[in-house]
C-alpha cells in the first residue's frame, strides 16, 4: 500500500476516494470555485408566473444544447462514452425535476431557480440514507443538472467562461459534471480533485476512462486551497497532500517516474494471457456495471466479463425498465464484448438497492438490511420483474458468448424453481416466435455459508459456480462490512473463509464444472494469489486491478501459489494466514505489496 512517507505532515494530508490509479503532481486551477447563488423571491402577478415558466424552459433547453454539444465533442475513441450525456439529457425532462420545477413556480408562485432547488431537495431527500452507491452517484447526477439549469439562468459570456489551463494543472472543484470533464483539455491537465463526488458518478468514471487520476469526496479541501498551490496526488490510495516540502516532492518525483514505467510495462503485457511459469492457464475477467466501463476492461486485457451487475438499470427511476430497453442494453453490452463471454447476474435488488419505482409494503424494509427480500428471494416474490428481465437476457443472447447467474441460492428447491421458472420463460418466447440461442449456460453466485453446505448437491444443477466473497465473508463472520465498528473484523484470510471456498473449488472439480472468484478478493494480490493457488478458474475483478493479477500470475509458478494455499488451509488464524502470504510476496514480488 503505497501510504504518504512519515515525513509528511497529517494536516497537508487530504483523504477521499481514488478513482482508477495513477500519481500526478502539478499546480492547483480552482474551477467551479462557488455554487450558483441565488435569491428566492414571490412572483406577484400571472404574467411574473409565465416569465418565471419562460426562464426555466429556456434554460432547459440552453442546458440540453451544452450537453448535446459536449457529447458530440468527445473524441472518436470515447463515442461509448455518449450514454453518459444521454441520462443527463433525460433528466431535463424528467417530471420529477423540470416537472415538479413548474408546478413550484405556479403552485407557490416562486421564482425558477428556487423551483429547481427544492425540486432537487425534495428528490434528494426522498433517496436520503440509503447506502447504495449507485444511487448515490445518481442522486449526485440530479444535482450537477439542477446546478446546469440555474447555471444556465445566468450565463456568464464566452470570455468569462473559458479557462485557461497550465500545462500540469490539477484541477479542483467542489463538483464536476461530464459535460464539464468532456471539455477538459486532457493533454494540458495532470489531474482532477473534487470536495464531493462518488467513484461510481458518470464524470468520475469519464475521467477513468480518460485516464485522468482522479480523487473524489475530499471533504474540507478546497477552504484550503488557493490558485498556484502544489498538490500532490495519489488516486491509487486516494489521497492529495497540499504544498509538499522539498522530500516530499523528492520521494512523489521519483515514485511518479517509476510508476510511470510500471504502469506502461503492465499495460503493454496486459494482453498477454495469464499462464503461469508452469502453464496454468487462469482467466482474469472483469466486473461490470456499465457499458462505459467495457472498454477499460478490454483494453486493460480483460478476456470477458466475469459479473454483470444489472441492477443499475432499475435504481433512481420513476419507472421500470421495459423489456426493449432492457434487451437494447443488454444486447449493446454483449455485441460491444464479443467474441469474450459476458456473465449476467440477474436482479440483485433489496437491502439497501431500493426500487423508488416500486414499493408494494414490505418490500424493502430498512430494517432488513442484508438479510431480508433481496436477490432471488425478490424476483421470485415479484416474478412479472423476473420475467421481464428473462426475456430480455435471453433474446439478446443470441450469436453471443452470454452466461446467465443466479445470485444469493441458498436451497436446491430454489434453484430449482428458479431454473422452472427460465425453461417457462425460454418456452413463452419460443411460442411468439422469438430469436434464441442454441443453448445458455446457467450458474449460480454461492455467497451464502448454507449454499456452501450444499454444494455438491448444486453442482450437479449448474454448468459454473462463482464465489461472491464479499457476501460470504459477510454472512460467515457476521460482519457487517459497512459498519466501521467491526470493520477490523472483516477478514478475507480467516481460515473459516479460505476453508469454505476450497470446498466450493473442489465440488466444481469433481462434477466438471468451472469455479470463478467475483468478489474482491480477486482484486487484491494477497488473496488474488491463495485464490489462484486453491484452483480457481477465473478471477474477476475491477478494471483497474487486471493487469496487476495477470503479471503477478505470470511471475508465478503454479505449484508455488498451491503450495501456499496448502499452507493456508492449515493454520488456525486469520493473523497466519496474512504472515504467510507476505512472507510468500516479498521480496520477490514486493512490487504488489
Amino acid at each position: 500500500m503505497n501510504l504518504p512517507p512519515p515525513f509528511v505532515p497529517e494536516k497537508s494530508i487530504f483523504r477521499g476516494v481514488g478513482v482508477g490509479a495513477g500519481l500526478a503532481i502539478g499546480p492547483v486551477h480552482i474551477i467551479n470555485a462557488h455554487k450558483i447563488g441565488f435569491l428566492r423571491y414571490k412572483l406577484t402577478s400571472p404574467q411574473a408566473i409565465e416569465e418565471e415558466l419562460e426562464r426555466l424552459a429556456k434554460a432547459q433547453e440552453r442546458t440540453a444544447f451544452k450537453i448535446a454539444a459536449a457529447r458530440e465533442s468527445l473524441p472518436d475513441e470515447f463515442k461509448i462514452h455518449g450514454s453518459i450525456f444521454d441520462a443527463h439529457l433525460l433528466l431535463l425532462n424528467d417530471p420529477f425535476l423540470i416537472g415538479a420545477a413548474r408546478d413550484k413556480i405556479r403552485e407557490e408562485k416562486i421564482n425558477a431557480e428556487a423551483a429547481v432547488d427544492l425540486a432537487v431537495r425534495k428528490i434528494v431527500s426522498v433517496m436520503r440514507g440509503v447506502e447504495d452507491p449507485y444511487i448515490k452517484s445518481r442522486l449526485s447526477d440530479v444535482e450537477i443538472v439542477g446546478q446546469a439549469l440555474t447555471s444556465s439562468m445566468h450565463e456568464r459570456s464566452a470570455d468569462e467562461n473559458r479557462e485557461v489551463f497550465a500545462q500540469g494543472s490539477v484541477l479542483a472543484s467542489f463538483d464536476i459534471s461530464p459535460a464539464e470533464v468532456a471539455s477538459l483539455p486532457v493533454g494540458r491537465v495532470a489531474a482532477l480533485v473534487t470536495e464531493k463526488g462518488s467513484k461510481t458518478s458518470h464524470a468520475a468514471m469519464l475521467a477513468q476512462a480518460i485516464g485522468l487520476p482522479t480523487v473524489v469526496g475530499l471533504k474540507g479541501l478546497m477552504s484550503a486551497l488557493e490558485h498556484g498551490d502544489t498538490l500532490i496526488v495519489d488516486a491509487r490510495e486516494g489521497h492529495v497532500i497540499l504544498n509538499p516540502d522539498q522530500d516530499a516532492s523528492k520521494f512523489y518525483q521519483n515514485r511518479l517516474l517509476a510508476e510511470k514505467a510500471y504502469q506502461i510495462e503492465i499495460v503493454r503485457s496486459a494482453h498477454l494471457p495469464a499462464v503461469t511459469l508452469d502453464d496454468r492457464k487462469i482467466d482474469v475477467l472483469g466486473n461490470l456495471e456499465l457499458i462505459e466501463e467495457l472498454p477499460t476492461i478490454i483494453s486493460y486485457g480483460g478476456e470477458g466479463v466475469g459479473l454483470y451487475r444489472t441492477e443499475f438499470l432499475y435504481l433512481s427511476r420513476d419507472k421500470l425498465p421495459d423489456e426493449e430497453e432492457l434487451y437494447e442494453v443488454y444486447r449493446r453490452v454483449l455485441v460491444t464484448a464479443a467474441p469474450r463471454q459476458v456473465v449476467i447476474r440477474t436482479l440483485d435488488l433489496g437491502a439497501d438497492k431500493v426500487l423508488t419505482s416500486f414499493e408494494p409494503t414490505g418490500s424493502f424494509s430498512a430494517s432488513g438490511q442484508a438479510l431480508g427480500l433481496r436477490a432471488i428471494r425478490f424476483c421470485l416474490k415479484h416474478p412479472d420483474i423476473f420475467r421481464t428481465q428473462l426475456r430480455a437476457i435471453l433474446r439478446a443472447s443470441v450469436g453471443v458468448a452470454a452466461k446467465i447467474m443466479f445470485p444469493m441460492i441458498s436451497s436446491l428447491t430454489e434453484l430449482r424453481e428458479v431454473k422452472s421458472f427460465l425453461n417457462h420463460t425460454w418456452a413463452e418466447l419460443l411460442r411468439e416466435g422469438k430469436e434464441l440461442p442454441e443453448a445458455l449456460e446457467v450458474g449460480v453466485m454461492i455467497e451464502v455459508p448454507a449454499a456452501v453446505a450444499i454444494v455438491n448437491e448444486l453442482a450437479l444443477e449448474v454448468d459454473f459456480f462463482s464465489i461472491g466473497t464479499n457476501d460470504l465473508i459477510q454472512y460467515s463472520l457476521a460482519i457487517d462490512r459497512t459498519n466501521p465498528e467491526v470493520a477490523e473484523l472483516y477478514r478475507p484470510l480467516h481460515p473459516a473463509i479460505i476453508r469454505m471456498i476450497k470446498t466450493i473449488i473442489d465440488a466444481g472439480k469433481a462434477r466438471g464444472i468451472s469455479v470463478s472468484v467475483c468478489g474482491d478478493m480477486a482484486a487484491e494480490p494477497r488473496t488474488a494469489v491463495v485464490l489462484a493457488g486453491l484452483g480457481a478458474d477465473a478471477l474477476s475483478m475491477p478494471s483497474q486491478s487486471i493487469p496487476v493479477i495477470k503479471r503477478l500470475l505470470r511471475m508465478s509458478a503454479f505449484s508455488d501459489i498451491q503450495k501456499l494455499a496448502e499452507d493456508i488451509l492449515s493454520v488456525a488464524t486469520s493473523e497466519d494466514s496474512q504472515k504467510l502470504v507476505e512472507a510468500f510476496l516479498g521480496p520477490k514480488f514486493d512490487e504488489f505489496l
